[in-house]
């Protein structure tokens, strides 16, 4: 069982729904660090290439530091949630067994 069947099945649940609901923001997050990660550098070697102004400068540094605030919660959570998914779907496995769900040839 994937993880788009496991939400499929447990839309009710809301533990699942916070959990993705977490996830979607998270993903927002990432990609804005991400993307603050691409400015500073865009901006470092633009400052490189012509004269590094204070104004690139800080740019740069800022999109440096406000990347690192934000990605850096956001990868641990990221761990988190696939931790929790990868538990979920081990649970739903053992409960959805063979020898559990009264099929006599899986005993034998």
């Amino acid at each position: 069982m994937n993880s788009d069947q496991l939400h499929a099945e447990n839309d009710d649940d809301p533990v699942i729904v916070r959990r993705n609901r977490i996830d979607r923001w998270n993903k927002i997050a990432s990609r804005t660090g991400y993307g603050l990660y691409a400015v500073s550098v865009v901006t470092f070697f633009a400052g490189l290439w012509t004269s590094l102004t204070t104004a690139l400068h800080f740019v740069s540094g800022a999109a440096l530091v406000v990347g690192s605030v934000i990605l850096a919660p956001s990868i641990v959570i990221t761990y988190g949630i696939r931790a929790a998914r990868r538990e979920d779907q081990q649970a739903s496995a053992n409960t959805a067994s063979p020898a559990q769900s009264g099929d006599p040839t899986a005993a034998s």
